[in-house]
């Protein structure tokens, strides 16, 4: 930024700021008589993808370039103008012209470039020149291309109600066509609600199923609880069972040591009944004597 700013500045030796003057007001003068005044330098975008023909370079569309229009002499039906735009390829600086086409509503390859995608009316030569007859049976076609769509236009405003079709620039009652209207929006309604009900009553019942659900698998996990409430009454009525069983033979075996003792102390010589019963052996040795419920006589 200081360079630019510098106050002091280069001046050759030969500089003759006479000469300088003139040399500019000459280039000012071509630009005033027309030899340059139709040229000007423009920013531009491609229009359209192309490939340079020097050195194959591909050129995208809606690039940017510093390029140069030019007015051309020829018109268009003798009033639209037709331009010239010039640009230079990014590689070989080879020059790349192409212009304008008011008849297509689109743009002409000159040179220095071959387009990608080429069209049956991007040609150049005298066959692209339109006579006056051609021109004539143009406007007319395109005026009843315009005819045509203006009463496609006026066919299609109508309206359907209840699958009828109706027209609405025919004769018929406007009135009639609103209560229809109103009677259509009112069905809709009322359908409307029907499904709101019917979505209403899914939905409890799926509620009610769900309830019902938990229920069962409630009861299903606490079934186990009460059968091992069970098991475990059992356990403890066999345990206290066993416990009176025991204690009752430990209080049968107390009386009989006591018994035994006073009789061992007394000497009475009272019999009690006892029960033999007599054991046989195979090896045929003497017979043993087992006492039952009672006591030998001493």
């Amino acid at each position: 930024m200081s360079e630019r700013k510098s106050i002091n500045k280069y001046y050759p030796p030969d500089y003759n700021p006479i000469e300088a003057e003139k040399q500019t007001r000459k280039l000012a003068r071509k630009l005033k008589n027309g030899s340059q005044r139709d040229i000007v330098t423009i920013r531009l975008m491609t229009p359209f993808s192309m490939r340079s023909s020097s050195c194959d370079t591909f050129i995208p569309k809606n690039r940017k370039f510093n390029g140069k229009k030019e007015l051309l002499k020829e018109r268009y039906l003798n009033n639209v103008k037709i331009y010239r735009l010039v640009i230079r390829c990014p590689l070989c600086s080879n020059t790349i012209s192409f212009r304008t086409d008011p008849r297509s509503s689109d743009y002409v390859m000159e040179s220095g470039a071959i387009r990608n995608f080429i069209k049956k009316s991007d040609v150049v030569g005298e066959d692209k020149e339109e006579t006056v007859d051609e021109t004539l049976e143009r406007l007319a076609k395109e005026k009843e291309d315009e005819e045509k769509e203006q009463t496609r236009l006026k066919n299609r405003d109508i309206t359907e109600i209840d699958g009828v079709r109706r027209n609405k620039n025919s004769g018929e009652d406007k009135m009639a066509v609103l209560e229809e209207r109103l009677t259509k929006i009112q069905r809709e309604q009322e359908n409307a609600e029907e499904i709101e009900l019917l979505r209403r009553q899914n939905y409890n019942r799926m509620n009610n199923a769900g309830r019902a659900m938990d229920m069962v698998t409630k009861q299903m996990y606490e079934k186990p609880a009460e059968d091992d409430t069970v098991v475990d009454k059992m356990v403890e009525d066999a345990f206290n069972h066993r416990e009176t069983t025991v204690k009752e033979a430990r209080t049968t075996e107390t009386r009989t040591k006591e018994a035994s003792k006073n009789t061992e102390v007394g000497h009475t010589n009272e019999t009690l009944p006892v029960k033999r019963i007599i054991i046989k052996n195979k090896n045929k040795k003497k017979p043993k004597i087992k006492l039952v419920g009672g006591i030998n006589k001493i």
